[in-house]
């Protein structure tokens, strides 16, 4: 995984235990990575020392992982928007946002990290004030994409209704999401300018 993600879960850890709380996870950590992981480069780092990370903070939060990963996705997209205004500011309302992800992330990421491992997203209009959003990768990180769905939804401010229909953990080819977007929100007003 990509020194982002890893600066994002430092984040997260520390918005929610405080700034030494990282530090000492890491002392629990059986980590495969010869380096530090106190304010990581823009390397590739193994998903194990992730996820055993995100076990160990789960853990000394009381938390099922699962409910880690969603809210830790939540918690990273405003931060994202943060670092990469760019990505976000075309769009006024979360279902645009979703559609046009998979292209910018399998483009973007590639063309700067050419040794990524990226998630395949794909999304299948169906209708005014719905999406069909698959997700496919070997990491099988669902939860996190929910997460990250709903933190989207949040930053545009429209209310969402996300369910999971299938699920590669569970056997499926691909995870795949139905979201509802509330009607008619975030759509173009009576002056032809779209809410945020």
């Amino acid at each position: 995984m990509k020194g982002i993600i890893f600066n994002l879960l430092e984040d997260y850890i520390a918005s929610n235990h405080g700034e030494e709380a990282y530090e000492r996870l890491l002392a629990r950590c059986n980590l495969k990575t010869g380096e530090p992981l106190l304010m990581v480069a823009p390397g590739t780092y193994p998903d194990e020392d992730f996820h055993e990370i995100v076990r160990q903070a789960a853990a000394a939060g009381h938390l099922p992982v699962d409910d880690f990963y969603r809210d830790f996705g939540r918690f990273a997209i405003p931060r994202m928007a943060d670092r990469y205004p760019d990505f976000f500011a075309p769009f006024h309302h979360p279902k645009d946002f979703l559609k046009f992800t998979g292209m910018v992330h399998l483009v973007e990421v590639k063309k700067l990290y050419k040794d990524a491992q990226v998630p395949d997203f794909t999304c299948r209009d169906t209708g005014p004030d719905t999406l069909l959003l698959r997700y496919t990768s070997e990491r099988m990180l669902c939860r996190l994409v929910e997460g990250l769905i709903e933190g989207v939804a949040e930053y545009y401010n429209v209310p969402i209704r996300c369910r999971q229909t299938r699920c590669q953990r569970r056997g499926d080819m691909t995870c795949e999401f139905s979201i509802h977007f509330a009607e008619g929100s975030g759509r173009e007003s009576a002056d032809g300018q779209r809410s945020r």
